[in-house]
Parts: C-alpha cells; structure tokens; sequence
C-alpha cells in the first residue's frame, strides 16, 4: 500500500482489522481498543492452551509416577525374594558345615 492510499484509507484497513472484527466492539469502537480486544483474546487462547498442556503433563506425569512405582515394586520384590534365598543357602551351608565338623570330630 501506497502512502498516500494509506492517508486515504479506513483505519481499520491500515493495521489488517476487518470490519467484521470491529462490530463486536459495537460501532465506536476505535482501532486501539479492537487491538486491545484482540490481544486480551490471544492472551485468553494461550492461557487456554497452556492450561490444557499443563493438564497433558499433569497425567504424562502422574502416569510416569505409576509406572515408576510399579517398577520399583517389581525390582523390590525381585530382591527381597534374593535375599530370602541366599539366606536359606547360607543356613543349608551352615548346617553342613556343622554336620561336616561333627563326622571329623567323632
């Protein structure tokens, strides 16, 4: 656009606002308050937008969290039930320890 269209032309056409935009605001509405109407509504659409991505990362999270626990109660269960059995082992070798010693000792 020409500089002198720009003197010429609507102010609503000079910053890319349609007419339809503007008869929300009611018919005097000025270009600055439907500029600000406009960047009050992007504020709301990306307050909207995050809050829903908090909320994905929220359940990405609490999902995680439940998976980690499982995990975690797995391996636990894992060791303990090691743990048992080396301590049945080391008993069993106790006791044949002990039998071994008793057969040298007679």
């Amino acid at each position: 656009m020409r500089s002198d269209d720009a003197a010429s032309a609507p102010p609503n056409v000079l910053y890319g606002h349609f007419p339809a935009q503007e008869s929300t605001l009611g018919e005097g509405a000025t270009t600055l308050e439907v500029a600000i109407a406009e960047v009050r509504a992007d504020v709301a659409d990306l307050h909207i937008g995050l809050n829903q991505d908090f909320a994905a990362l929220r359940d990405e999270l609490a999902g995680l969290r439940r998976q980690t626990d499982e995990q975690f109660a797995s391996a636990r269960s894992k060791m303990l039930r090691r743990c048992e059995a080396l301590r049945c082992d080391m008993i069993d070798l106790a006791v044949r320890l002990d039998r071994l010693l008793e057969r040298r000792g007679a």
